[in-house]
């Protein structure tokens, strides 16, 4: 940007025939958003020479910077707040597919895949990023511009992760610095998500840092034709109000006053909040709600939603990849856009072993029992008279599932869900099934205390008693 490139352009500087006029804060900051990424996307612009001696101390501060250890910290957490996130993001009753993620006693409860954001957002709300050597950080003046999250497997229903955090790269983008904070969070030694939150830092570019990184989870454009599939949500006044509760104290999406002082005529809604939803309509349309399938998400955070707006998620599939834009459909605005969900192939979700590898004790009762029933099938069949399904856990996540089939001929026992439908299915895990079927554990005190859960005709499951009594030497 120099004196001869300004003169030369003077007469379209001065050209406002197709200019946009924002009202508010948010709708500027959005549209320097959006012309920075075209401007990356066409090459880049390069420093004025007379930039030097303050982009040589850019470089450096920003050089030290990168690879800075925030704090780790730990996110426990229970059935209690993945049902609130659910809530938060829009699951209810109305839809049977979201039962799964809003009842714990449900047969395959499930956390959503994008609570894994949650377990890490603490990195970026702590305060810490003002510690972060060679930057000024001024926390008001930073906005969550993208947001990418990838599963290495389904997100236990309860647990404790340990959280590491990085600072993987800082970017100039002229306006402003785009800071990448990479969050990895650990059960045990185990891997089971990470998270990369690229905030930007409004008014502390244009001194001559890098534009680019090979670090950086790149949002993608979305398909030039109309979309395979439209989902829509109305959320309610309430909404951020009871998504707040995950964890965003933000007072930004609660007070009137404070959202005045930021250039709002009120209250908006979370920018993750509405990643939430969006990520719950592709899962459901196009993984039939299945959160083994879930494998990675990318989007950016475009414009602001209000509560009590609607939103619209416009879907397009291209193999495994559901690429998606979310706009507030009462205005047409995009509020989220570039964004994509990863899906696992079905076919590598059938291939993995029910227990990852390891051998679950139950798989072995099952298998005897399957045994058994070659001799007594007959006479059990007509004593029982109904088919059971199994889900048997294993730190927290279900692990294997077996049917029990002692309605039909002389009886069947086999790995996977019921062929036709079950009468009763049951949960709990390896560990407490094997404790039933010693007669260790009580199976009626284990379902009044949630350790086991079944749906269905639950009466049915007493006749499950004299089966085990008979099996107890196993």
């Amino acid at each position: 940007m120099t004196p001869e490139a300004v003169k030369a352009n003077w007469r379209k500087i001065c050209d406002f025939e197709n200019a946009s006029k924002p009202q508010r804060i948010e709708e500027s900051t959005g549209s320097i958003i959006g012309v920075l990424s075209k401007i990356d996307s066409d090459g880049g612009v390069s420093a004025n020479h007379t930039s030097h001696a303050a982009s040589s101390k850019a470089t450096s501060g920003s050089g030290e910077a990168v690879g800075h250890k925030l704090p780790s910290f730990s996110s426990a957490y229970t059935e209690l707040e993945t049902i609130m996130y659910a809530l938060g993001v829009g699951a209810s009753v109305k839809e049977p597919k979201d039962l799964k993620f809003i009842y714990e006693g449900h047969s395959d409860f499930s956390c959503l895949p994008t609570f894994g954001v949650v377990i890490a957002q603490k990195s970026v709300m702590s305060g810490d990023l003002v510690e972060i050597p060679g930057l000024s950080i001024d926390l008001a003046k930073i906005l969550h511009g993208e947001q990418y999250l990838e599963l290495y497997k389904p997100l236990p229903r309860t647990g404790t992760l340990r959280n590491e955090t990085v600072v993987a790269d800082v970017l100039d983008k002229g306006s402003g610095l785009v800071i990448l904070i990479d969050v990895y969070s650990y059960s045990g030694k185990e891997l089971i998500c990470y998270n990369q939150f690229s905030l930007f830092l409004v008014g502390s570019g244009g001194i001559g840092g890098k534009r680019t990184s090979d670090k950086v989870k790149e949002a993608v454009a979305i398909p030039n034709r109309h979309p395979d599939a439209v989902l829509t949500d109305t959320t309610s006044l309430n909404q951020a109000a009871l998504y707040r509760l995950s964890g965003d104290w933000n007072p930004l999406h609660i007070d009137p006053n404070f959202a005045g002082l930021a250039g709002f005529n009120k209250p908006i809604l979370h920018g993750l909040c509405t990643f939430g939803f969006s990520a719950r309509h592709v899962l459901q349309q196009f993984a039939d709600s299945d959160v083994s399938r879930f494998k990675a998400i990318k989007a950016r955070f475009a414009k602001p939603v209000y509560p009590g707006q609607t939103l619209k998620t416009e879907m397009w599939k291209e193999g495994n990849r559901i690429h998606f834009q979310t706009k507030a459909q009462e205005t047409g605005n995009i509020v989220i856009s570039n964004a994509y969900v990863d899906l696992v192939p079905t076919s590598d979700v059938l291939a993995k072993t029910p227990s990852e590898g390891e051998e679950l004790q139950s798989s072995l009762v099952f298998e005897e029992i399957g045994r058994r029933l070659k001799d007594v099938g007959h006479e059990v069949v007509k004593k029982v008279n109904a088919v059971f399904e199994w889900h048997i856990t294993k730190d927290g996540s279900v692990a294997a599932k077996w049917t029990v089939d002692l309605k039909n001929g002389t009886g069947k026992v086999y790995q996977g869900p019921a062929k036709g439908s079950a009468d009763v299915t049951i949960t709990l895990s390896d560990e407490d099934f094997i404790g039933v079927v010693l007669g260790k554990i009580d199976p009626q005190k284990a379902f009044f205390s949630g350790r086991l859960k079944a749906k269905g005709n639950i009466m049915l499951s007493l006749k499950l008693q004299t089966i085990f009594k008979d099996y107890a030497k196993l």
